[in-house]
């Protein structure tokens, strides 16, 4: 008898033990991030900023003037204006590598840049088609003042 007590606890011992290591390991590929999908994506502005929180590395491109990006801009931001007549050559300097997250006020100008991004060869783009105006409008942390100098 006692050696069936001892076989029921040790068997409930082990399964409480499996139990709790698979969750553990549940939790931390949860933890973990996938990464960013090659191509081109359209996402609203609540998705962008999920997407930042976990991607540190991806650069957000703001294409507005410098009037509107001086007005308001989300941090870290890179400027490069969509009217400028060497749009085209300063965003071939950039990493076409790097993942991007592309708006301008409110998506008109940052949807027409897409193409051009596919020409130029840029293998992760994520448009804020709610460009910053969505953001806004979410309430999303944003900052004022000057860009430092245009997107490099």
């Amino acid at each position: 008898m006692f050696q069936r007590i001892y076989q029921k606890t040790w068997l409930l011992v082990m399964t409480l033990i499996l139990g709790i290591s698979l969750i553990g390991k549940a939790q931390e590929k949860s933890e973990e991030v996938a990464p960013l999908k090659a191509g081109y994506h359209e996402i609203q502005s609540k998705q962008a900023c999920g997407i930042l929180k976990k991607h540190k590395d991806v650069v957000i491109l703001d294409i507005r003037t410098e009037k509107e990006y001086t007005a308001g801009h989300i941090q870290k931001a890179k400027w490069l204006d969509y009217y400028q007549d060497d749009f085209k050559a300063k965003l071939a300097k950039l990493d076409r590598k790097k993942p991007y997250l592309v708006h301008c006020a409110s998506g008109g100008r940052s949807g027409k840049s897409m193409q051009l991004f596919r020409d130029l060869g840029f293998t992760r783009v994520y448009h804020m088609n709610d460009g910053f105006r969505g953001w806004e409008k979410a309430k999303l942390p944003a900052e004022k003042g000057k860009p430092k100098s245009p997107a490099k």
